[in-house]
């Protein structure tokens, strides 16, 4: 019983440890560029997927050797992790440039929000000629060439509007927030171990059962996290896109602010 309470606990620390700022402002970067419920909440579970990875194996390796982490190796974490969010700052600053908001008549009836790419911008610029000519009936001329009514451009254009940007560099936005939560868990590794009851030091299972459970309400708080921030985006980006892009900004200025004292903490210029 005093084992499923422990456990219980490390499941409640984790989904408070996930919750700090620096974490939340790395995963609304990503979750700014594609504010949609379903892709939010697969940024969420991937940090925290990274996240619990690296405190499983970081965690377990000083569990069962009892080795105990030097602060030097912790300043070191703090710094890389400033550096990441200075640069996920930047990088939201140049996204909210290219967010864009797609009407209903273009996408199938629902509005939709994302941050164009730049390759992805001309390949779109690049069609948009071909959109005056979509109208097979009212260029008889097409009829002559022997184009059938079910062939005209006006099918294959459309088709490519539709969706040509939101997943064309998703598999690199997923796999860099998976590294982002490792990024996370390694520089907090000696903190959560730190977490871990003495009596429960005396059984590595149990430990890493700890571990885990941490890893487990990470996770889902991160989850939830994603999720809500990609709605309050998407809320605002859609009344106004003006907005949306405001607030893409601002947790961009709020990245690079956090990032610079978690440097300068690290480095001994503030305590």
């Amino acid at each position: 019983m005093e084992t499923l309470v422990v456990l219980g606990t490390a499941c409640v620390l984790g989904f408070l440890h996930a919750l700090e700022i620096d974490h939340m402002l790395a995963v609304t970067t990503f979750v700014t560029r594609r504010p949609k419920l379903a892709v939010a909440a697969g940024f969420g579970a991937r940090w925290g997927l990274g996240h619990s990875i690296a405190v499983l194996l970081a965690g377990g390796l000083l569990l069962a050797t009892g080795l105990k982490l030097p602060a030097r190796f912790d300043a070191a974490g703090e710094a890389v992790v400033g550096l990441m969010l200075v640069g996920l700052g930047l990088w939201a600053w140049r996204s909210a440039a290219r967010l864009h908001l797609h009407t209903p008549e273009e996408h199938g009836g629902h509005a939709h929000v994302h941050a164009h790419d730049a390759k992805a911008d001309a390949h779109a610029h690049a069609h948009e000629p071909a959109h005056a000519h979509a109208h097979p009936h009212a260029h008889p001329h097409e009829h002559e060439h022997g184009h059938a009514p079910h062939e005209a451009p006006v099918h294959h254009h459309h088709h490519h509007h539709d969706h040509p940007h939101p997943h064309a560099h998703a598999g690199h936005e997923h796999g860099g927030i998976t590294l982002v939560g490792l990024m996370h868990g390694l520089a907090g590794t000696s903190a959560v171990v730190a977490l871990v009851p003495v009596t429960m030091l005396q059984s590595l299972p149990v430990g890493l059962g700890y571990l885990v459970m941490f890893g487990v309400g990470v996770t889902a708080a991160m989850t939830l996290f994603a999720m809500a921030a990609a709605y309050a985006m998407r809320q605002a980006a859609e009344r106004s896109l003006v907005w949306g892009r405001r607030a893409a900004r601002i947790v961009g200025t709020a990245g690079i602010v956090v990032g610079a004292w978690w440097v300068l903490r690290a480095v001994g210029v503030i305590g």
